[in-house]
């Protein structure tokens, strides 16, 4: 029954009002560049025109919303009763069908617009989960109006290639000036960055309503436990599909094409606005293959955007998110002695391991990258060099592109891995391990207290690789220092690992004036060789400045990773983002699902089963990761094991007619204490043999969720629980659980067992005091079960 207050109406509103803004800064950043240019050609000011009639444009939806509300709120009714015209004609088996692509799309568009925001702005990888909140609360929303308002997908692709549109404007359109969206500008007052995030959030979120309305709609059209089941089976198809396009590194244009594809042909193709879908459609296609760089080579590898570009001697530069990643050089035997100073220093850097150990037998290289390193091992004559690459685009590239090509010698090993699985994993001892300045480069631009899980840095990590160590092992490791936090935490893992004598610390500045370089010995102190001549180069002895002491809380753990951030904290940052949020949320909620009906306490163990299902997932990945390689293939298993969890719960519950929530949650309590106990304890499971250790780790890792699983399932069962406002509540809970998770940043990860726990707790009170509640009613005479 329609009422006065109609969501979709309010949703293009929101969207209007938060995409405008977006382009209201695109073209302020365009003025400003127009005013600060010393001189401008006929074609930059006409093109710096057109940006500021997008500006005013923007302006006037803003301020003058009333002359455009009535047309477009028409064409959102229309809209809706078209679709809700030809729902009603569609068979239940044809509605069943479509629970499943339905679904998938969802993930598929949730995973889509996480990948591609990160990789045009990085500054959403270093933010994590936020586009995937953002996804959380507009499916949830429209989980949540799913029978009670009428639904349009026609809405997603306009609104998809407007957004598409302007954030390809903002980083592509602005030179330089985009990177005001660059953590490196982050601190506590960057407006720009904020407001990037907020409207961003609400944009997608925006995206992902009428999905979500149509998946709750949708499953009503069998009983919840087989619709649920279809639903799983759909997110499985999600992963999956974008598990085979990261395989073979299909770049955005494919990516939207599935994901539009699957609205056109599958929800869209009877609906009379099927015209302004493949408009939208070829424009979102158009917008994305548009090359804005044409002299650059991009590749989409599994973890980045990759930008092959030349540098002035003509060899391979690679940029990574729009900065600066890698440099290839040449330092073939042959050139020595003719090259320029600024080479001649960086092959002095290149080659100052090797001062430590010279002709060593057998190296490893973490980080091999563009193939440099493994170059210079080469040439300082290693029999034998394991290069250790996770991405497997540099690696190709450097295969490719390295003048010296390292990675065809004979002598070298490629393993695209990673590299605590690696040194796990290995059988070999190594007389020189280098890490070539592994993640630095990214640091670069990180703000002080910047969150970055790295498990290659943590005590544990650094004592794995210098285990592997031949008794007069050298031990190298060069590190962009972006704060001397970094430098004092270095400094104290290598002094304690067992065996180690004391380190040295060498300013080398490669790169950046504050690249310094770490060398520890096995057994004994290491000293700086020849220190007049390398102090000629350039080269400072800074080992007494890093052996201060530093505090042991501060120093990053395979359960606190976070090796970037000064000391544990909550960076005020981040919490002004998740205060952001938080308020954005509460109005996004307010203006469509509306608080005019109170809340049903019985939907709210969905909403604590989907906080706690939200942070076991988190501890499930990061610790798989650790243990198995955190490689993207681990992830992408990771989560696909959870989904086949949740399927196989839902699938034993379907078929017994038996109690399962109360023996549930005792199971599910105890493998949250079991969890926990393992990772307090830093449990490797290190006996038996590999099979039994990955089959152990994946059990204890996921079974919280198998339980947790069983519970949402007989929860659903029930009669009285209209299943389209139980996955609205518990997607809601998910979205807490995920700002609940930056707890981590503190506790580190193990606490979120504890944390889970707490909100499973929860669930099951709310569970029994609704039984209660509904077995009292039922022996109160005229009493009704809602």
């Amino acid at each position: 029954m329609m009422t006065s207050h109609n969501p979709n109406r309010s949703l293009v509103h929101i969207f209007c009002l938060s995409l405008s803004s977006l382009l209201v800064l695109y073209s302020a950043i365009a003025v400003y560049d127009l005013v600060t240019r010393e001189s401008a050609t006929a074609a930059e000011l006409a093109a710096g025109v057109v940006r500021i009639a997008l500006g005013l444009s923007a302006l006037g939806v803003l301020f003058g919303w009333g002359w455009f509300a009535e047309p477009l709120q028409r064409q959102v009714g229309m809209m809706g009763a078209v679709f809700e015209a030809d729902y009603a004609n569609l068979s239940t088996k044809s509605r069943i069908r479509l629970i499943v692509l339905v679904t998938m799309l969802s993930l598929l568009l949730e995973l889509v617009l996480i990948r591609w925001l990160a990789s045009v702005f990085p500054v959403y990888s270093f933010y994590k989960n936020f586009t995937m909140l953002a996804c959380f609360l507009g499916l949830g929303a429209g989980y949540a109006v799913a029978e009670r308002q009428p639904c349009a997908p026609a809405l997603v692709l306009p609104m998809l290639a407007l957004f598409v549109g302007v954030i390809t404007l903002l980083r592509y359109d602005t030179g330089a000036l985009y990177l005001i969206f660059s953590v490196g500008w982050l601190s506590t007052f960057d407006l720009p960055v904020y407001f990037l995030l907020g409207a961003s959030f609400i944009v997608c979120a925006c995206i992902c309503y009428p999905v979500g309305q149509l998946c709750g709609k949708l499953l009503h059209s069998s009983n919840s436990l087989n619709a649920y089941g279809l639903n799983l089976m759909g997110s499985v198809l999600g992963v999956m599909a974008l598990f085979v396009m990261s395989l073979y590194w299909l770049p955005p244009v494919i990516w939207f094409a599935v994901t539009g594809g699957i609205l056109l042909l599958f929800v869209l193709s009877r609906d009379a606005f099927m015209p302004v879908g493949i408009t939208s459609f070829c424009v979102l296609l158009a917008i994305l293959a548009w090359p804005v760089q044409p002299e650059t080579q991009r590749i989409y590898s599994p973890y980045q955007l990759l930008e092959r570009t030349a540098k002035p001697d003509g060899l391979m530069q690679i940029l990574s998110g729009g900065s600066y990643y890698q440099k290839v050089y040449n330092f073939a035997d042959n050139k020595r002695g003719g090259e320029s100073a600024e080479d001649r220093y960086v092959r002095a850097y290149y080659e100052f391991p090797y001062t430590f150990k010279k002709a060593p037998g057998r190296v490893a290289i973490v980080g091999s990258g563009s193939g440099n390193d493994v170059a210079t091992a080469l040439r300082m004559g290693a029999d034998h060099v394991d290069a250790i690459e996770i991405d497997p685009a540099i690696a190709f590239l450097g295969t490719k592109y390295h003048p010296e090509r390292p990675y065809d010698d004979r002598r070298v090993t490629l393993s695209i891995n990673d590299a605590r699985n690696f040194f796990r994993t290995a059988d070999q001892k190594y007389d020189l391990i280098v890490y070539g300045v592994l993640d630095s480069h990214t640091a670069l631009s990180h703000a002080s207290n910047l969150r970055v899980d790295s498990y290659v840095y943590t005590r544990e990590g650094i004592a794995e690789a210098f285990r592997l160590l031949k008794p007069d092992g050298v031990l190298s490791i060069s590190f962009t220092l972006v704060n001397d936090a970094l430098g004092f935490k270095l400094s104290k893992i290598l002094s304690e690992l067992p065996g180690a004598g004391k380190p040295l610390a060498v300013r080398v500045g490669y790169d950046n004036a504050r690249t310094t370089a770490f060398i520890a010995k096995r057994g004994k102190d290491v000293t700086m060789p020849d220190a007049n001549a390398f102090a000629s180069i350039g080269f400072t002895n800074v080992s007494d400045y890093f052996a201060q002491p530093y505090p042991e809380s501060a120093i990053p753990t395979d359960d606190w990773p976070f090796f970037y951030m000064v000391e544990r904290a909550y960076p005020f940052t981040y919490m002004i983002a998740l205060g952001i949020i938080l308020l954005l949320s509460y109005f996004f909620v307010r203006r469509t699902i509306g608080f005019s009906d109170p809340i049903d306490r019985s939907y709210l163990p969905f909403f604590f089963l989907g906080s706690g299902f939200m942070l076991v997932e988190t501890k499930a990945i990061t610790e798989l990761g650790l243990h198995l390689g955190g490689t993207w293939v681990v992830i992408a298993a990771t989560i696909m094991l959870v989904l086949v969890m949740a399927f196989l719960a839902n699938l034993i519950v379907t078929r017994t007619s038996l109690k399962l929530a109360g023996p549930a949650y005792a199971g599910l309590f105890l493998s949250l204490l079991v969890g926990y106990g393992f990772a307090v304890s830093h449990a490797q499971w290190t006996f038996g043999p590999p099979l039994m250790q990955l089959a152990l780790s994946c059990v204890v890792l996921t079974i919280p969720l198998f339980f947790a699983g069983i519970i949402f399932s007989s929860l659903i069962s029930e009669a009285r629980i209209n299943i389209s406002t139980a996955f609205a509540y518990n997607l809601m809970g998910a979205l807490f659980g995920g700002v609940m998770e930056y707890n981590s940043m503190y506790f580190g990860f193990a606490f979120l067992y504890l944390l889970a726990l707490g909100f499973y707790v929860l669930a099951w009170a709310f569970s029994w005091k609704s039984a209660s509640v509904r077995t009292g009613a039922l022996l109160t005479p005229g009493s009704s079960v809602r």
